[in-house]
């Protein structure tokens, strides 16, 4: 059984990924983990709380980010396994990734812009740019218009 790691962020379009993952998971009974990745709060901020209320924060905000998708595979009936880790987005990512040998990401299309030949703008560009050859990454096919879905 492969893993999936399926990326979500504030700006993930979560109805056509939510579609491809279960797509994937249908296809290749895959195992689907969600992955959000919060960024820690400044250290201004956080010396004023313990580590717990800042690991407690950091989840709920998290899993408010995963809330649609899950709602979206759960109604289809898609098991998956939901993850919030803290750190730089991109490098977070393809740690995860990483550390389940043979996972496959499925990231957000990517950008035609001159920032993405640097690794800038989208995380989705600059996982692509950290990403070594053993985690293969996916890009979901556009959203298909209603009336030409078949």
């Amino acid at each position: 059984m492969k893993d999936i790691v399926v990326p979500i962020d504030g700006s993930s379009d979560v109805a056509r990924v939510a579609a491809q993952a279960i797509a994937r998971y249908r296809r290749d009974a895959s195992r689907i983990h969600l992955l959000n990745v919060q960024r820690p709060l400044p250290r201004h901020i956080s010396q004023f709380f313990g580590r717990a209320d800042l690991a407690e924060y950091h989840l709920e905000a998290g899993m408010r980010e995963l809330h649609k998708v899950i709602a979206l595979l759960d109604a289809a009936h898609v098991p998956h396994r939901d993850h919030v880790v803290v750190g730089k987005p991109a490098e977070e990512i393809v740690r995860f990734a990483e550390e389940r040998p043979g996972a496959e990401l499925l990231l957000d299309e990517e950008p035609d812009s001159m920032f993405a030949l640097f690794g800038l703008g989208s995380i989705g560009s600059q996982v692509r740019r950290l990403m070594t050859a053993n985690v293969p990454a996916t890009t979901p096919p556009p959203a298909q218009d209603a009336s030409t879905a078949g």
